[in-house]
């Protein structure tokens, strides 16, 4: 996953290479329209991010939805009409930028500015999110449309914001440093809710030509609110996501704040807003646990073992799901979507022969079911392991050749909603753990 080393320095590079061909000039009459004219915003740099990222969550092609409102409801533009329709509301604060008018030039600051901005916009838009709205250093987002089931839509947004971690700390910030800059005092601050049909409304606020169409409720607003008590560098869940896709505390954590040498824990949005009659609402937030959900994560696991240790990647060795449907097997990506209760689960490990690994070889299957719907003796505690031996076997017994690969497979089936995972541990004979890594099955 060295790609990700460079994408950022890429944006960049291409932002200031526009900058050159427009020809800035501190007068701004006419020779501004001319050097808007000259500027090249093509594809070669617009999809780069998503052309590295889609792929790896089973995305098609790449989405070139443009900035504002989206297409679902551009009937509501220039009315008064009013629409119902959930969205899951993703709200981004870039931190540190602000300082850098201080200590550098603007033409480097706005090139600077300019490709956080252009990556954020990207990273979202791999990920089917439509850009509604940049604010200075800040962006909004909403995911779900109406080819996307709900549950999926927050997928979406949750593996928006890892992937923009993940190319923060892998890309930005070791450039930032290589530039000389001051890495540790950039970072991002992300907030990220959910509102059901009931609680988000749809229309178009302000007046004609001088307006938009936008959402309107609680988990909208609180997006907002969310990204500010997001710690740097942190995504914060709201309760209007936690609760609808019962998403597990073992992946999430509460944020807490020193006073003094007292640790306090803060699980509530604070201010604590009041209902009208006048009862604080409590309303749940909880930080996304970025390392222990790169255990999961559909980025190769080359990359994701510099994250969280616990993964071990072995480069003949492969881990997949599968879903059965009418007899055929359908690769199932980790954690990419939700899929329906009832459907049945192959998880297959294959490892070559052909290389030096000390057979027989043991595969540990561990599953661990989360979320309310599970029962409480098994809810997030990891069920007996199942074990299955890998042998190196001959073609037939008239052909003594070795198969090129040794494979196991798993039965399982979805059952409980939620996430729940299926870890694989690959022990060789001597019982050293060779291969690690985790799927996460998402459950409507």
């Amino acid at each position: 996953m060295a790609m990700f080393n460079d994408l950022f320095e890429q944006h960049y590079n291409s932002v200031a290479e526009e900058v050159s061909r427009s020809s800035i000039r501190k007068n701004y009459n006419d020779s501004m329209s001319e050097s808007l004219s000259n500027m090249q915003i093509g594809p070669q740099r617009e999809y780069i991010l998503q052309k590295a990222i889609r792929p790896y969550f089973g995305k098609q092609g790449v989405n070139k939805s443009p900035i504002g409102e989206p297409p679902e409801f551009i009937d509501l533009q220039s009315s008064d009409a009013v629409q119902y329709h959930c969205v899951c509301t993703l709200f981004i604060d870039i931190k540190g930028s602000t300082r850098l008018s201080l200590i550098y030039d603007l033409d480097f600051v706005y090139k600077f500015k300019n490709a956080v901005i252009q990556t954020c916009v990207e990273v979202i838009r791999s990920f089917d999110g439509n850009v509604h709205r940049l604010m200075g250093d800040a962006v909004m987002a909403f995911f779900g449309n109406n080819s996307t089931d709900k549950e999926s839509s927050i997928a979406d947004a949750i593996n928006c914001t890892l992937i923009l971690r993940a190319i923060l700390e892998q890309s930005i910030r070791p450039w930032m440093k290589q530039k000389g800059l001051l890495p540790n005092d950039f970072g991002f601050r992300v907030g990220c809710d959910f509102g059901d049909d009931d609680d988000v409304l749809w229309g178009n606020f302000g007046y004609e030509g001088v307006g938009e169409i936008s959402a309107t409720g609680l988990s909208v607003d609180m997006a907002s609110k969310l990204q500010g008590l997001a710690s740097k560098n942190q995504t914060m869940l709201g309760q209007g996501l936690l609760e609808f896709i019962n998403w597990p505390e073992k992946y999430s954590k509460i944020k807490s704040k020193t006073k003094g040498n007292v640790e306090e824990n803060i699980p509530f949005v604070v201010p604590n807003l009041t209902d009208r009659d006048d009862n604080s609402i409590n309303y749940a937030m909880r930080l996304l646990h970025y390392e222990d959900a790169m255990s999961f994560c559909a980025l190769p696991r080359e990359f994701r073992q510099q994250i969280n240790s616990h993964v071990i990647s072995n480069r003949i060795i492969s881990y997949e799901c599968y879903t059965v449907e009418n007899g055929n097997l359908n690769r199932y990506i980790s954690a990419s979507k939700f899929i329906e209760p009832g459907i049945d689960l192959v998880f297959k490990v294959t490892a070559s022969t052909n290389e030096r690994l000390k057979f027989p070889l043991k595969a540990i299957f561990t599953k661990t079911n989360h979320g309310k719907a599970t029962p409480i003796k098994e809810r997030d505690i990891e069920q007996g392991g199942i074990v299955k031996e890998m042998n190196k076997v001959t073609v037939s017994k008239y052909n003594r050749s070795i198969l090129p690969v040794s494979e196991v497979s798993l039965n399982e089936s979805t059952l409980y909603r939620g996430l729940h995972t299926m870890k694989c541990e690959v022990k060789d004979s001597n019982d050293s753990v060779i291969f690690r890594d985790w799927i996460a099955i998402l459950i409507k």
